[in-house]
């Protein structure tokens, strides 16, 4: 496969190459016409085009999103055990002599807060509607959208479209 007759801008590459690949490149020689650098550079020249280039930047978007939505939920956690221990060192006695009924409806628990999780059960919003569509089950969640199951497959929402229902376990 080395040539004496090198373009200047060319290379020269040994390979090693099984009998079997070796057999079947001279057989397409043979009924190609065409030298075996020519079909060898022909060959990784189809497998380089092959190589989609778009994957790169999609997998750098994907962990980039990762790391943005740990964060958030991180601040976000913080952000809640701050308000939950504030809250719970408050001391709520009545004023002005208010009666006790009174007060322990203002000190009313914190309700639980938790993100949406797979295995949860919604209700999304319709599109142009202030109604909501049938319970749906949580199939894949992200930082502001989730997938749920459809009677015709799965369909993304964002969050802010869903209501919470009830968790598939309960």
């Amino acid at each position: 496969m080395e040539r004496s007759d090198m373009q200047p801008n060319s290379h020269l590459l040994t390979l090693e190459l099984s009998s079997e690949l070796y057999t079947a490149l001279l057989e397409k020689v043979r009924k190609t016409g065409k030298t075996e650098t020519e079909l060898l550079i022909q060959g990784l020249q189809h497998v380089l085009d092959g190589i989609p280039e778009q994957d790169d930047e999609q997998d750098r978007f994907a962990v980039l999103e990762l790391a943005l939505e740990r964060k958030l939920k991180q601040y976000v956690e913080s952000l809640i055990n701050d308000r939950v221990s504030s809250s719970e060192s408050l001391d709520y006695t009545p004023k002005n002599d208010l009666d006790s009924t009174s007060s322990s409806q203002r000190a009313m628990p914190i309700p639980t807060i938790r993100p949406l999780q797979i295995g949860d059960r919604v209700l999304v919003l319709e599109a142009d509607s202030p109604y909501y569509m049938a319970k749906l089950l949580v199939v894949r969640t992200s930082l502001i959208r989730a997938t749920v199951e459809t009677d015709t497959g799965e369909k993304t929402f964002l969050k802010r479209d869903l209501r919470f229902v009830e968790a598939a376990s309960e």
